[in-house]
């Protein structure tokens, strides 16, 4: 059976910047890319991938983020039947030291910058992209 997945990204709205992290060259998938935090929903998630991506935030950042803070961006099911949804939530600081325990690192990137990133994973791209186009329409 497929196991649903949940990623996203962390916004700063005074700065413009998201939050991304660079994936090991060796972990797919996208190794090697820029990508938002997240991964497979497990069964203490309870089908939930709102707090799949909580769950996975803990874990990859040692942040714990509020669920009514969280936002949808986009959400879709695979052709295999697999589920996938991508949130992000506004966060207060670019100043606060993140735990990473997956990727190589993590930055704070404009909406522009990451966008410019030639190896910024595909469905990254499209969400940043569908991310500046909801920002300029309901600043």
């Amino acid at each position: 059976m497929p196991q649903d997945v949940a990623v996203g990204f962390l916004y700063h709205a005074t700065s413009g910047k998201v939050l991304l992290h660079l994936r090991s060259a060796d972990k797919p998938p996208n190794a090697g890319k820029w990508a938002f935090f997240g991964g497979r929903s497990e069964l203490e998630d309870t089908n939930d991938l709102s707090a799949t991506w909580r769950r996975e935030m803990r874990e990859e950042l040692g942040v714990t983020i509020d669920p009514m803070r969280i936002v949808s961006l986009r959400y879709g099911t695979y052709n295999d039947g697999t589920q996938w949804h991508d949130f992000y939530c506004d966060w207060p600081s670019l100043d606060e030291h993140f735990t990473l325990t997956e990727g190589q690192r993590y930055a704070w990137f404009t909406l522009d910058e990451a966008l410019s990133l030639p190896n910024l994973a595909g469905y990254a791209r499209e969400d940043l992209a569908l991310f500046r186009e909801h920002l300029i329409h309901h600043p």
